[in-house]
């Protein structure tokens, strides 16, 4: 077979290493050289070993494997691997060149201030993984502003850690994905001919080995308790990562011939050695590219492994068992309904199917009322055939990662039931069936985490197929479209939340399909194969659902005795006893539930039951014997609606909580008494018909001096008068001089300065008569027009040289409705020192329409702004016998009836009768009865709010004053009032 091609002597050397024989028997080497040895036209250099007593020449392995005497058909295992690529065996590999993010021109960023809660007992587990992930160059913690900032949520595994999801929904939104076109299955299966030996190598956390760029990093910022960070590396969970691993690992393995990539699994074959050598090829390229495997999921040099639902093996290519299992194994029906529900699976698919209406004929009879049940050999030929047609083509079609996928699938009481649809050309047809039994534990589960459950098992089931598409979910499950979609992570139940949070992984559009359209799906979950979970996969997802679920409810922020409390009288109460029922067997129409249950019907879908617990999310469902403590938990340190409804969310929940939170802050005394005053809508001065209709006075001071102002509500024509003294009768006087020029108005609107509030006051409006109006007591904005004119002259007479100069301007420049001051007030201009023409003096009347126009407009305009910028609301009325809290004076009163101007009321205070303006009462709750409406003011008391004269329209109450001080006599001493606006 070999022969030594050197026949000359040669000198023999000390041996470099002991020899042994079959069996371990050790064989005395006397020397050896190097020699050529040949085979055909092949040569190869070994050491030739010379052994004392040996008759029979032996060639070692590696030389026979050299000259092709002997084939290595699993030469490869995971010492050599070790030993032969010992980079691609440690830690986390780094590839190359980094990764860019591409978003949408027109995405907008989003970005949470605050962290998810995270349950105490795993904040310290959440630290060691994060400093393991920065450790590891996974993440890096951020300091600087970032445009979006996502949340994260700590899952609990098997082994006590956490690990670390981040939800990237929003981002996702915004993400530009890539289009990657991917070899089709067809011509992958069809080059696996002759193929005898496979592996089957497995990338150590695929994406985390991708590096992403600087510019990238801050996309994926996530804030977590302990602060922001971002992920330096691709992270789980973002739209384009699959599409991306999978052109990248295409591109390092480019050009090699039997080498197939599906994401992070890569298949090689070969027939015999070639897979050997192959094996190398790739190794070698990997580990060049910095990519690290994970060795338990390798596979190494089988002669049958799975691969995209087929089983390859020398054999050849046969579908994958699991695939079709669901249908093959299921039962022959035992009874009309299952009869019924088997068949409408086959009619949907039975577009497919040649000859269906001679195949299911048997199966049809079984339906008709005249017929009676009975299964004989031609319902189950019909049946076994039917199950054949389901389960071959032209029905099941072969897998194409260029097609379009739609996943369907369903629960029911007992079983979950999935199917994977391709579509082809304008049809759907099914690429794989799965169905399962539910476990004890899992019959328990309210119906939305069993379809919840359905959906994630089936997407797990099918993730070969599924990793890195864009596919459809349907459900029939209406809710799971928000819970499963773009729901707040917080807001699910505690199971559900975690099959979101195992999805996150997928990328899928989820929609409702009604059930009469989800048959294949509905029929699987109705004749599951077996009663046990079929696969490890299943046995992981239901305890990775316990331990997550466990702690949740574990790291609620209430002690064990609580909770024992809690489900006592959770036993005790008949309604949550009802639902909890209702929960855990299913809920009935809306019409057939009566009484207070009703509340919950429309909460549902995210009421679940664990462990004698009834949860709304992961919030507690307090019963009625327990809510009165934990509202007034709740509003323990007297925080706000929002404050306390935001801790309630935390963690509690019952039908009409938010309502009951309102009653209760709105009805705290300590709050009341404690609120700010509301800002109330602006409320305009009617606009006057005609000029000096209506005036407004007001009393100020500049420069050591007091002055009366008075302006027209018509022309806003201002006058202003010095006075020496501010007694009454001067006020008086100038009034009397500024009357005697422009006339007496209708209407005069002033504040409760004791000026406008003496008896002298009151004698001279009605002897001139005109009507006095005082505003609401220590409430000035009543008296807005002649206060803001106070200003406005203050102005001017802080900027002029000559202020008698400065008040022409001001009355002879046009307002906005385009006329001046004077104008209005006197139907011309007025001569300034700028010069115009002398027809402009001429005297000539506004145009009132106009100007009435004009002005209403710009009062409408400037009451929106005001309410909008001060977000103003309305404030209820008072009615009589109503305890108020006044806030100027912090003391309780009693409204007794309105008052005659806007807003004011008339309240008995412990100071005695005052008027107060709507904004200085807050409502107390009720304590003792109302007292009866009177029809006619109360007298106040003396030097509290004294009642005037009878007035032809209204009632005019001077203001009061609740530290006034009385002499021996009885007369009340009032302090002056500077009025410095």
């Amino acid at each position: 077979m070999f022969y030594c091609i050197n026949q000359n002597e040669t000198e023999l050397n000390k041996p470099d290493r002991p020899l042994f024989g079959p069996g371990g028997i050790p064989l005395e080497v006397l020397g050896m050289c190097e020699e050529t040895l040949c085979k055909g036209d092949q040569e190869i250099q070994e050491n030739i070993y010379v052994v004392n007593d040996l008759h029979v020449a032996l060639l070692s392995r590696p030389a026979s494997v050299k000259l092709n005497l002997v084939c290595r058909t699993d030469s490869v295992d995971l010492n050599v691997l070790n030993e032969q690529y010992p980079k691609l065996c440690q830690g986390l590999g780094l590839m190359q060149q980094p990764y860019s993010i591409k978003l949408k021109p027109n995405a907008v960023p989003f970005s949470l201030a605050t962290p998810r809660r995270v349950p105490i007992p795993l904040l310290d587990k959440v630290k060691q993984e994060l400093g393991r992930m920065e450790s590891m160059g996974v993440v890096s913690r951020v300091e600087e502003p970032t445009e979006w900032c996502a949340g994260m949520v700590p899952v609990p595994t098997k082994n006590g850690s956490v690990r670390i999801c981040v939800d990237l929904t929003h981002l996702n939104e915004a993400v530009c994905r890539e289009k990657y076109i991917l070899p089709s299955v067809e011509r992958t299966l069809g080059s696996l001919a002759g193929a005898k030996i496979f592996s089957k190598l497995d990338a150590n956390r695929g994406f985390w080995q991708v590096p992403l760029s600087p510019e990238s990093a801050p996309y994926t910022t996530f804030i977590t308790p302990l602060g922001r960070y971002y992920f330096n590396r691709l992270p789980f969970g973002i739209a384009s990562a699959p599409e991306h691993f999978q052109r990248r690992m295409s591109v390092i393995l480019n050009g090699l011939p039997g080498v197939v990539c599906h994401m992070d699994d890569i298949l090689i074959w070969g027939q015999d050695q070639q897979d050997d050598t192959r094996l190398h090829i790739v190794l070698s390229k990997l580990q060049a590219a910095g990519v690290t495997l994970n060795l338990d999921k390798c596979d190494l040099s089988k002669q049958e492994v799975k691969f995209l639902g087929h089983v390859l093996s020398a054999s050849g290519v046969q579908p994958d068992p699991d695939k079709i299992k669901a249908v093959i194994a299921m039962k022959e029906p035992s009874n009309v309904s299952e009869v019924r529900s088997f068949l409408r699976m086959v009619n949907q698919l039975g577009k497919f199917i040649p000859g269906l209406a001679e195949k299911d004929k048997p199966l049809r009879n079984l339906l008709s009322k005249k017929n009676q049940w009975v299964w004989s050999h031609a319902q189950q030929q019909a049946f076994v055939l039917l199950k054949t047609d389901l389960t071959t083509t032209p029905v099941l079609t072969l897998y194409d990662p260029n097609k379009e996928l739609r996943l369907s699938a369903d629960a029911s009481s007992y079983g979950l039931g999935a199917v994977l649809l391709q579509r082809e050309s304008e049809e759907w047809k099914p690429v794989a069936y799965a169905s399962r039994s539910l476990t004890e534990t899992e019959q328990r589960y309210a119906q939305v985490e069993k379809e919840a459950l359905g959906l994630t098992w089936g997407c797990e089931r099918f993730k070969d197929f599924l990793i890195g598409r864009h596919f459809a979910l349907e459900t029939d499950h209406k809710p799971l479209v928000s819970l499963l979609g773009k729901q707040a992570l917080t807001e699910l139940p505690p199971r559900i939340q975690r099959f979101r949070l195992r999805l996150m992984g997928y990328s899928y559009t989820i929609s409702h399909t009604p059930g009469k359209a989800l048959l294949t799906a509905d029929t699987l979950s109705r004749a599951p194969v077996n009663h046990n979970p079929d696969c490890e996969s299943a046995t992981e997802l239901l305890e990775d659902t316990n331990i997550y679920v466990n702690e949740i409810v574990r790291t609620l922020p209430a002690s064990r005795t609580y909770l024992a409390q809690l489900k006592e009288q959770l036993k005790r109460d008949d309604i949550c006893s009802d639902v909890m029922s209702h929960c855990q067997r299913g809920w009935p129409d809306y019409s057939h539930l009566t009484g207070p249950i009703k509340t919950y019907w429309p909460h549902r879908d995210t009421l679940t039951v664990h462990e004698d617990l009834l949860l709304k999310g992961t919030r507690l469902v307090i019963p009625s014997a327990l809510r009165i403590s934990v509202l007034t938990a709740l509003h323990e340190g007297h925080q706000g609606m929002v404050r306390c409804k935001e801790r309630a969310r935390e963690s509690v929940w019952w039908p009409g909580l938010s309502g009951e939170i309102n009653d209760l802050v709105k009805n705290c005394t300590t709050c009341i008494k404690e609120r700010p005053n509301p800002v109330e809508p602006l409320m305009p001065s009617e606009f006057p018909e005609r000029p000096w209709e209506k005036v407004g006075a007001d009393l100020f001071t500049f420069n050591n001096c007091s002055y009366l102002l008075l302006v027209d509500y018509y022309s806003r024509y201002v006058e202003i008068a010095k006075l020496t003294p501010t007694r009454s009768e001067d006020v008086i006087v100038h009034l009397k001089s500024i009357f005697s020029r422009h006339g007496i108005p209708e209407l005069f609107y002033s504040d409760n300065g004791p000026q406008f509030s003496s008896q002298q006051f009151r004698d001279f409006a009605s002897t001139y008569g005109f009507r006095h109006v005082t505003s609401s007591p220590r409430f000035a904005q009543s008296n807005g027009e002649a206060e803001r004119h106070v200003q406005t002259v203050k102005q001017l007479l802080k900027k002029a040289s000559d202020p008698y100069l400065a008040l022409l301007a001001y009355r002879a420049t046009p307002l906005a409705n385009g006329y001046s001051p004077g104008q209005l007030l006197m139907g011309r201009r007025l001569l300034t020192p700028v010069p115009q023409l002398p027809s402009l003096l001429i005297p000539s009347l506004p145009n009132m329409t106009y100007v009435e126009t004009s002005e209403r407009e710009r009062k409408r305009k400037d009451s929106a702004q005001y309410n909008k910028r001060h977000r103003a609301r309305g404030l209820s009325p008072l009615s009589p016998g109503q305890p108020v809290w006044i806030t100027d004076t912090k003391s309780e009163g009693t409204v007794i009836s309105p008052h005659s101007t806007p807003c004011s009321y008339v309240v008995e205070s412990p100071s005695g009768v005052v008027r107060r303006n709507r904004h200085h009462l807050q409502p107390l709750p009720e304590r003792t009865p109302k007292l009866p409406a009177v029809s006619t003011p109360v007298r106040p008391a003396e030097g509290a709010l004294l009642t005037p004269k009878p007035q032809p329209a209204a009632l005019t109450p001077k203001t009061e004053k609740s530290d006034s001080v009385k002499t021996r006599s009885g007369r009340v001493v009032i302090k002056p009032q500077r009025l410095d606006l």
